[in-house]
């Protein structure tokens, strides 16, 4: 019985000690963050010669004016993703598939390699 008391009060202390003190924040309140406080930018996940990192490529990125965005793929019909960054999201815009190189292009509508690339994809 009495160790149960003991507990009873060593837990109200530590209850209270906790709760009594609170705990500044140096945040900036969640309204005032943009996607530039919170994520990578999109441009450094997609550069033009570099392989495009999987882990990377399928999370949040903030585009070329700050706000948060998600990079949209197409998935092929073996599994792979492609990549067509446009030039909202970078200053470098072009494609790729994951795991391999990305290429720069300024005009991913009519681009013959993007094309090719799109029918490897439904393949």
């Amino acid at each position: 019985m009495r160790p149960a008391r003991i507990m009873i009060v060593v837990a109200a202390v530590l209850f209270t000690g906790a709760c009594g003190q609170p705990v500044a924040s140096v945040a900036p309140p969640a309204d005032q963050l943009s996607g530039e406080d919170l994520f990578i930018s999109c441009a450094e996940v997609f550069v033009p010669g570099k392989t495009i990192d999987e882990k990377k490529a399928t999370v949040a990125c903030h585009d070329v004016d700050g706000r948060a965005r998600t990079p949209q793929y197409i998935r092929c019909t073996d599994g792979r993703h492609l990549w067509r960054i446009g030039p909202e999201l970078s200053e470098a815009p072009g494609w790729g598939f994951t795991g391999l190189k990305f290429t720069a292009s300024d005009d991913l509508e009519n681009d013959p390699a993007v094309a090719a690339a799109l029918v490897e994809c439904r393949r």
